[in-house]
């Protein structure tokens, strides 16, 4: 990774973890719409859409919190965000991160981590 990189995340090499991430919730979001548009036609589908993509978005989100990690501490970095700031701004507070909030490792540190 280049110096000029502002995200501690995508450094660490763990962008595709939030790239699988958004396509499983979009999944998720698209099968609960699909339960919903199934109601127009008698809604015998509702049920079956709605618990996919409530499945769905349910494990997407589990995977996320256990995948993603510091390379340095192993730190869950996502429970941490969601325990330690408000709901409105922890997804924007992951995505600016420039060091672990755990155990503070900078991003010029980041490259030579074991994996």
């Amino acid at each position: 990774m280049s110096r000029g990189t502002s995200s501690w995340i995508i450094a660490t090499g763990q962008a595709w973890k939030l790239y699988v991430t958004v396509a499983g919730l979009t999944g998720s979001l698209g099968l609960l719409t699909a339960a919903f548009f199934s109601l127009t036609s008698g809604g015998r589908l509702f049920m079956a859409f709605a618990a996919c993509g409530l499945f769905l978005g349910a494990a997407t989100f589990v995977w996320f919190t256990a995948a993603l990690r510091c390379p340095h501490c192993s730190a869950k970095l996502v429970w941490t965000m969601v325990a330690s700031r408000p709901h409105s701004s922890w997804v924007i507070d992951l995505a600016a991160l420039e060091h672990c909030p755990v155990c503070k490792a900078r991003l010029d540190r980041a490259r030579t981590a074991p994996h």
